[in-house]
């Protein structure tokens, strides 16, 4: 079990290193998680979506994590504009995207266009997903080393 260096991700996040969807083979929990992105004076979201296999699947799951009932069975696109609002008004925003493993083992081509959505979002703005776990590969993401 690969554990970040503490204060990594903040330092990071801190100076701007960061942006888009990135693969980090690292084990955050959800309280380590919060600890870096509050560190860093960075908006955070975890994402947990053990047992999700497909792109309907998460985005109903990440609408019932979000308190967005009402995105439930509407589509990716829809979900992504309301995690990643317009303008100014989201601050810097970190997402850690844990336990996509079932995902991109059910469904590769979901996870990637979800990825891709996710990142196309972070463009332009102060933003990133880091896709994290130690276990499992995510084609098609940009590997983040630890240090």
């Amino acid at each position: 079990m690969a554990a970040p260096n503490p204060g990594l991700l903040a330092a990071m996040l801190k100076a701007n290193r960061l942006n888009g969807v990135m693969r980090w083979k690292v084990n955050f929990t959800e309280s380590g998680f919060k600890g870096e992105t509050n560190l860093a004076g960075w908006n955070g979201l975890w994402l947990d979506t053990s047992d999700v296999k497909s792109l309907q699947d998460f985005v109903d799951f990440v609408a019932n994590q979000t308190d967005n009932p009402h995105l439930i069975g509407r589509n990716l696109v829809d979900l992504v504009e309301i995690i990643f609002p317009a303008g100014d008004s989201l601050g810097s925003f970190c997402i850690a995207w844990s336990g996509w493993q079932d995902l991109t083992k059910a469904t590769p081509q979901d996870a990637q266009d979800i990825a891709d959505s996710l990142d196309f979002a972070c463009q332009g703005i102060t933003a990133v997903v880091v896709v994290c776990d130690s276990a499992g590969s995510f084609p098609g993401i940009s590997e983040l080393s630890q240090g």
